[in-house]
């Protein structure tokens, strides 16, 4: 299955956008759950969730591979919480947890949240208040590669 078929299965009115870092998708009311059940069925491999601060929610970006094709599925929640996809996708369980601790975004349907990185004590949003909030430039618009000088690294 390809990409443009899968995103029939999303209900997207926008089309996947194909760049050198993959094929990227803008789903507007995304449903996390649906969209795990989708690309599960599709035999596409979950990589990871990106998460960034957008006014007073969150924009979220799931990674995926599809025979060696990177998806990227974006979408912006209002609020801070969103469906939990660890108990579909157990290696979800452990991004889950870290999102947690440093945005205090909310997985519902977890039974519980337990810190991975704080100490069982701290309360969740440490990026929240240290007012570092992560990467301040979106993947979904970086199109530029680094230039690396000739013989040597970045």
């Amino acid at each position: 299955m390809d990409a443009e078929a899968l995103l029939t299965g999303l209900e997207t009115e926008t089309g996947w956008q194909r760049r050198r870092d993959g094929c990227w998708a803008e789903v507007d009311d995304l449903d996390p759950r649906a969209m795990t059940r989708l690309l599960s069925k599709a035999e596409a491999r979950w990589v990871t969730l990106t998460v960034m601060p957008a006014g007073t929610g969150f924009r979220l970006i799931y990674h995926w591979d599809l025979d060696g094709e990177l998806l990227n599925i974006a979408t912006t929640i209002v609020g801070p919480s969103v469906r939990t996809i660890a108990d579909l996708l157990p290696a979800a369980e452990w991004v889950e947890r870290e999102m947690h601790d440093y945005y205090a975004l909310e997985f519902l349907g977890r039974d519980e949240t337990p810190p991975l990185m704080l100490r069982p004590d701290d309360e969740p949003g440490l990026f929240s208040r240290t007012q570092d909030l992560g990467r301040d430039v979106d993947p979904a618009e970086y199109d530029e590669r680094p230039t690396i000088p000739e013989g040597g690294r970045p």
